[in-house]
């Protein structure tokens, strides 16, 4: 009996071996890719990490930055509120026919609304600055302390020039009653153009 042969494939060890030494090879590449990827990875990881902290670090700085622009600006205001402002000629030599008229500002209001005589005084032409003298004859030492450092404290550039007090004549010393001392104070703020 004859045997009916069907085309069967050669089996050859070579062949066998060859395909196992190419998968071995695809399964190393692949694996070396893998941790190159796995090393690239973990440093970009360690580079976001580091990126992160400097952008929490770069906010808190910021913020820092914001609130301290908001505390300059409001010293700008109050500093800015406190120069008085005159007309480019007032504090310069007087022009020929020129109005002298008073500069009102809220310094020498607030003096005259707690009770004192204000009058302005001319000062040296170079600097930026106007003065006046205020006074008063009804003014006790208890009510003229708290009103000096109120409108001290108010005003960064306020300088009190000059302070004289004077017990009246006929006021004997060390007296037990309020005494309304003569008080005469020079005063200096600082100016600048309108």
């Amino acid at each position: 009996m004859t045997r009916r042969s069907s085309p069967v494939l050669k089996r050859d060890p070579r062949s066998a071996v060859l395909l196992t030494v190419v998968l071995i090879g695809i399964v190393a590449c692949e694996a070396i890719s893998l941790s190159g990827f796995s090393t690239k990875n973990s440093e970009l990881r360690t580079a976001n990490d580091q990126l992160e902290a400097a952008n929490r670090q770069m906010e808190r700085h910021i913020s820092e930055l914001r609130f301290s622009a908001e505390k300059i600006a409001a010293t700008f205001a109050r500093l800015n509120d406190g120069i008085v402002r005159v007309s480019r000629n007032e504090g310069r030599l007087p022009v020929p026919g020129g109005n002298t008229g008073v500069v009102e500002n809220r310094i020498e209001k607030s003096i005259r609304d707690y009770g004192l005589i204000v009058k302005p005084v001319d000062g040296p032409h170079h600097e930026t600055s106007v003065m006046f003298e205020a006074g008063s004859n009804n003014l006790e030492l208890h009510r003229l302390l708290p009103f000096l450092a109120e409108q001290e404290n108010s005003n960064a550039f306020l300088f009190l020039e000059r302070v004289d007090l004077a017990r009246p004549a006929g006021i004997p010393a060390f007296s037990m009653n309020p005494t309304a001392l003569e008080t005469r104070l020079l005063i200096r703020v600082l100016s600048g153009p309108k």
